[in-house]
C-alpha cells in the first residue's frame, strides 16, 4: 500500500498534519482483501477499507502507543491518527468514497474532549462513531456532553491493559455494525473474531445493587484490577441514564445526588431521590434493556464510569464480588417483586372501598340536598326571630306617639271647641299639618318681630311655636278674646294629628318590610330593584345599626328575576353581621381594658365614626353590590371557613340564629347564579355579591 501510519513504523508518504494508511503486519495482504469485501450499510453496498481513529498529539506519550496496541489487537483494521480538532476536516478530505470509521479514540491530550467529539459528529463519516477515551488524569469535567449524547463509548486509565483496550474497542466497534443492521456472521467477516486476550463475556444478569459498602467494595475491586479509576465531576441537571434509551455504562455515585424519573401519562413522575442510591443503571445494563427510568444528577456528582467489560474482567479477576453482585440483586429484586405483589393488593381493596365510598356519597349527596333546603327553611325563621325584638323597638316609639297623640287630640279639641275664635284655630291647625320645620334663626327673629307687639318674651315663644307668621298676626289674635290660647290649641292640633298621620306611615312601612319574609320559597322569580329591598331592610334592622352610620351609594341598576324574600335574607345576614363585628370589637376592647385596668384601645379602625357602606352598581352582566364596614376584619385563617354550616365567630354571646347565616347567604347567591367574593383585612372588610339580571335555574 501507498499509505502508512505515521510514527508506527510503516513506510509510505505522510500526508501533512495527517498520519493515516494501512497497519503493517504478516496479514496486511489478507486485510486489504477483508477491507474491500462487499458491505451493507442503510440499504447501499460499496467495496471499502474499514478505519478506526485515534486522536491525540502523543504529547504525554499516550496516543502513540494506543495506536500500536490497536493495529496489533485488529491486523485487518486501517489505523488512522490525527493530532487533534485541526485536522478533523483534513482527515474527512482524505478519506476515499466509501470509506466507513467504526469507532473513535481520543486522548487525554486533547484539550477539550467534548469539544472535540461534538465537532466530529458534524462531519458526516463521524456523525455515529463512538468515542473510547484514554486518559491519564485523575478527573475530567469535559466529558459531559458526549456522555448525554450517547458518543462515549468508555473510560479507560492509562496506562492500561491491552486485553481491557481491545475487548473495549471490539464491543464499540459490533455496537456501530449492529447499529448498521450488520449480522453476527457479517461482523465476523468485517472485523474477525475479537483477540483469544480480549475480555469479552455476557452482560451480567439480575444486578440492582443499592447498598453503599457492597458498590465500594466493586469499586475497590475494580480498582485492584484496573488501577484508579477517574472520578467524572458531572454538573447538576445532567442526564446519566435516559429512559428508554440504550445503557453503555454503571455509574457509581461517590458523591451528590441523582433523582430518577420515570414518563407516565400524567407526566414526569419522581420515583427516586434520596433512595435511589449510589449505583446507577446496572439493572438495564445486565439485562441488555433500555433505560427503566431517566437518572439525572439533582446536585454536581462525582461519579465513576464502569462498562460492561471493566465489570466483566473485575468479576474474572475476583469471583467472590461476582457471587455478592448476584446474591444482593436476586435479594433485592425479590424485595422489589413482593412489594409490587403487595401494592397490587392493596389497589385491589382499595378499589373496592372507593366504590362503596361513592356510593354512600351518592345517597350523602342527595341527603344534602334536602337537608340544605330544610336549612333555608330553618334560617328563615331564625332570622324572623332576629327581626322581632327589632319589629317590637320600631313599633313601640310609633306606637307610643299615637297614644300620646290621641290624648293631646282629647284636649286640644275640647279647648278649641270652648272659645268662639275657631277660625284662628283651624288656621293654626292647617299650618301645623303643612308648615316645613323652621330653623333656629328664623324663629329667633320671628321673637324680636311679635316681643313689641305682645310685651311677653314667654307668650312672644308660644305664638312662634304655634307658627304665627308675623306681627300683624299677633295684633289680630290679641284683639279677640281667647284668639291667642285658640291659636295655640289649633296648633297642637296639628301637630298632633301630624304626628299620628306620620307614626302611622311608619308602621304601615314596617309592615310592608317584614311582608318580605313572610312570602313562601315556592314564589315565581319576578323582576326586582335591589335598592328596594336594601332600603326595607335597613328600615327594620334600624335599632341593630344605631351608633353606626349608613352610606348607601346607588346607581340606576337593571331590575334582576330573583326570589325578593331569598335576597333580603341576604342583605339581613350582611347588615347584621357588619354591625355586630363593629359592636363585638368595641365590647372586646372595652372587656380588656377593664381586665387589666388600663385604657381602651382603639379599634381597628382607628378614630373614624363606625360606618358601613353599601354600594350598588350596574354591570355588564347585572348588578354589583358590595357591603363593607370598618369593623375589626375577618382572620385569614377562618375566612374560608365562615361559609360552612353552623360556623360562628360569636360564641359566647348572645345571638339569634343557628349560625347558617353566611352558608345560607352562599347557597341563595348560588341559586340565583351569582357569586360572592369576600375580601377583608384590619379596619375594613367588603362582601361583594354579582347577580345576573338572569339567574341560573334552580334545582327542582
Amino acid at each position: 500500500m501507498d499509505e502508512a501510519v505515521v510514527g508506527s513504523g510503516a513506510n509510505g508518504r505522510p500526508r501533512p498534519g495527517l498520519a493515516r494508511g494501512w497497519t503493517q503486519g504478516p496479514a496486511q495482504e489478507d486485510a486489504s482483501v477483508m477491507a474491500r469485501t462487499d458491505v451493507r450499510c442503510g440499504g447501499h453496498r460499496a467495496g471499502y477499507p474499514i478505519h478506526m481513529l485515534v486522536v491525540g498529539d502523543d504529547s504525554r506519550h499516550i496516543a502513540a502507543p494506543v495506536t500500536r496496541d490497536l493495529s496489533h489487537a485488529f491486523p485487518r483494521l486501517c489505523l488512522d491518527r490525527v493530532d487533534g480538532i485541526g485536522d478533523l476536516a483534513a482527515y474527512e478530505a482524505s478519506l476515499r468514497p466509501g470509506d466507513h470509521v467504526l469507532m473513535g479514540l481520543v486522548t487525554s491530550e486533547v484539550s477539550d474532549i467534548d469539544a472535540m467529539i461534538e465537532y466530529a459528529a458534524s462531519i458526516p463519516v463521524l456523525t455515529r462513531v463512538q468515542w473510547v477515551v484514554v486518559t491519564d488524569k485523575s478527573e475530567h469535567r469535559d466529558l459531559t456532553g458526549c456522555m448525554q449524547s450517547g458518543a462515549l463509548s468508555s473510560v479507560l486509565k492509562a496506562p492500561w491493559t491491552v486485553p481491557l483496550l481491545a475487548g473495549q474497542a471490539y464491543s464499540t466497534m459490533v455496537r456501530y455494525l449492529r447499529g448498521c443492521g450488520y449480522s453476527q456472521r457479517q461482523i465476523r467477516n468485517l472485523i474477525a473474531d475479537p483477540p483469544p486476550f480480549a475480555v469479552q463475556g455476557p452482560l451480567l444478569e439480575g444486578l440492582d445493587r443499592d447498598e453503599r459498602e457492597v458498590v465500594m467494595e466493586l469499586l475497590a475491586g475494580v480498582e485492584r484490577v484496573l488501577g484508579q479509576r477517574p472520578r467524572l465531576i458531572i454538573p447538576e441537571g445532567t442526564q446519566l441514564v435516559t429512559q428508554g434509551q440504550p445503557v453503555g455504562a454503571v455509574y457509581l455515585v461517590l458523591e451528590g445526588q441523582v433523582s430518577l424519573h420515570r414518563d407516565s401519562p400524567q407526566g414526569e413522575v419522581l420515583a427516586h431521590l434520596a433512595t435511589s442510591g449510589p449505583l446507577i443503571g446496572l439493572v438495564s445494563l445486565a439485562r441488555a434493556e433500555d433505560a427503566f427510568f431517566t437518572g439525572e444528577t439533582a446536585t454536581e456528582a462525582t461519579v465513576v464510569r464502569l462498562t460492561t467489560e471493566q465489570l466483566q474482567i473485575v468479576i474474572s479477576e475476583d469471583p467472590s464480588i461476582g457471587a455478592t453482585l448476584t446474591a444482593l440483586a436476586i435479594r433485592s429484586l425479590t424485595r422489589r417483586l413482593m412489594r409490587a405483589e403487595d401494592l397490587h393488593l392493596q389497589n385491589a381493596m382499595l378499589a373496592e372501598d372507593l366504590e362503596a365510598q361513592k356510593e354512600a356519597l351518592a345517597a350523602t349527596l342527595e341527603d344534602l340536598r334536602a337537608t340544605r333546603a330544610e336549612l333555608v327553611e330553618r334560617a328563615r325563621f331564625a332570622m324572623l326571630g332576629e327581626l322581632s325584638a327589632g319589629i317590637a323597638h320600631e313599633l313601640n316609639n310609633p306606637v307610643t306617639a299615637l297614644v300620646r297623640a290621641a290624648k293631646h287630640l282629647h284636649e286640644d279639641v275640647d279647648a278649641a271647641l270652648a272659645v268662639p275664635a275657631t277660625a284662628s284655630s283651624r288656621e293654626a291647625m292647617s299650618r301645623a299639618l303643612t308648615a316645613p320645620p323652621r330653623s333656629t334663626s328664623v324663629e329667633r327673629a320671628l321673637m324680636k318681630e311679635l316681643l313689641p307687639v305682645v310685651g311677653d318674651r314667654t307668650l312672644a315663644r308660644r305664638l312662634v311655636r304655634a307658627g304665627i307668621q308675623g306681627a300683624d298676626g299677633a295684633r289680630a289674635l290679641a284683639q279677640i278674646p281667647g284668639g291667642i290660647d285658640a291659636y295655640e290649641a289649633g296648633a297642637r292640633l296639628g301637630g298632633s294629628l301630624r304626628s299620628v298621620l306620620a307614626a302611622g306611615d311608619r308602621v304601615i312601612e314596617l309592615t310592608q318590610s317584614l311582608k318580605g319574609y313572610a312570602r313562601p320559597d315556592a314564589e315565581d322569580l319576578k323582576p326586582v330593584d335591589v335598592r328596594e329591598g336594601i332600603d326595607d331592610v335597613l328600615r327594620l334592622t334600624a335599632h341593630r345599626v344605631r351608633g353606626i352610620r349608613i352610606d348607601c351609594d346607588y346607581e340606576d341598576v337593571p331590575l334582576v328575576r330573583a326570589h325578593p324574600a331569598k335576597l333580603q335574607q341576604v342583605w339581613t345576614n350582611l347588615i347584621v353581621n357588619a354591625a355586630e363585628a363593629i359592636e363585638d370589637e368595641n365590647a372586646d376592647l372595652i372587656a380588656a381594658a377593664e381586665a387589666s385596668g388600663g385604657v381602651p384601645e382603639l379599634p381597628a379602625r382607628g378614630e373614624a365614626e363606625a360606618l358601613i357602606r353599601i354600594t350598588v352598581r350596574p354591570t355588564p352582566e347585572g348588578v354589583a353590590i358590595t357591603v363593607c364596614d370598618n369593623g375589626p376584619g375577618i382572620d385569614p385563617g377562618i375566612v374560608d371557613k365562615i361559609m360552612e354550616p353552623h360556623f360562628t365567630t360569636k360564641a359566647g354571646r348572645v345571638r339569634f340564629g343557628l349560625g347558617m347565616g353566611m352558608s345560607i347567604v352562599r347557597s341563595i347567591i348560588a341559586d340565583h347564579g351569582g357569586t360572592l367574593v369576600i375580601c377583608s383585612h384590619p379596619g375594613s372588610t367588603t362582601m361583594r355579591i354579582s347577580l345576573p339580571t338572569q339567574p341560573q335555574e334552580e334545582e327542582s
